[in-house]
């Protein structure tokens, strides 16, 4: 609301992938202990003043500040510090890979969500005490970056991923979610189009592929679930 037309970037990343990235890169928010908040948001935006613009983000963080909802935050004050926070934001993905096998999910979640099916995930797989369950992703659009990381695993673990799959997306869509977000179904997601879509979708889907590529040659086996 305080940012309005000029917000570009709502990025929001938990304390665990934070405290992983924090390993070899400078997190300049961060508690007495040196651990990550609970939750640190990345806030970007792109007006045409610059000053208008830094007022607004000083608005926002001192209306935040009051109301308790911001605890801290740091504006960055040149290219070389916005290139910083972004290296942040986007070591997140190799981060998580560097300590073991990583099951990841793009799902669309409502926002009041976001965190809730983080939360589930963690209770499915307590039993599992060395799993690291963490999350990113773009809070405004409801694209939540969910990953699943096995410590000093390589390879995917059946047992690890029939804990997770289907329940992560039966759970998305009961909250009114969708399976896919920015990355779409591809092959990994295919067979669980049915939880979204229903059989005489899925048909006529298969009829515009089969009259736009007779010769099934586009992403064959991508998108559409196998028969």
């Amino acid at each position: 609301e305080e940012l309005g037309e000029i917000l570009s970037a709502f990025e929001l990343m938990d304390n665990t992938v934070l405290n992983a990235v924090g390993r070899n890169i400078d997190i300049p928010v961060k508690l007495h202990d040196g651990q990550s908040f609970p939750f640190t948001i990345l806030v970007e935006t792109q007006g045409s003043n610059h000053e208008h613009d830094s007022r607004k983000m000083e608005e926002l963080l001192e209306k935040g500040m009051s109301s308790g909802d911001i605890v801290d935050g740091v504006l960055a004050q040149d290219r070389k510090q916005i290139g910083h926070m972004w290296e942040i934001r986007e070591s997140c993905n190799p981060a998580m890979g560097s300590i073991g096998y990583t099951y990841k999910y793009d799902v669309s979640i409502p926002i009041p969500d976001f965190h809730d099916i983080v939360l589930r995930m963690k209770d499915r797989l307590s039993h599992h005490s060395d799993i690291i369950v963490t999350s990113w992703g773009h809070v405004i659009d409801g694209n939540l970056h969910l990953n699943v990381t096995t410590p000093n695993v390589r390879e995917k673990e059946s047992d690890i991923l029939g804990l997770i799959e289907p329940f992560i997306f039966e759970t998305v869509v009961q909250k009114g979610g969708s399976i896919s977000a920015e990355h779409g179904l591809g092959q990994s997601k295919n067979n669980y189009l049915k939880l979204m879509k229903d059989d005489a979708s899925i048909s006529i889907m298969r009829k515009l592929k089969s009259e736009f590529d007779p010769n099934n040659i586009l992403n064959p086996g991508k998108f559409l679930p196998a028969l």
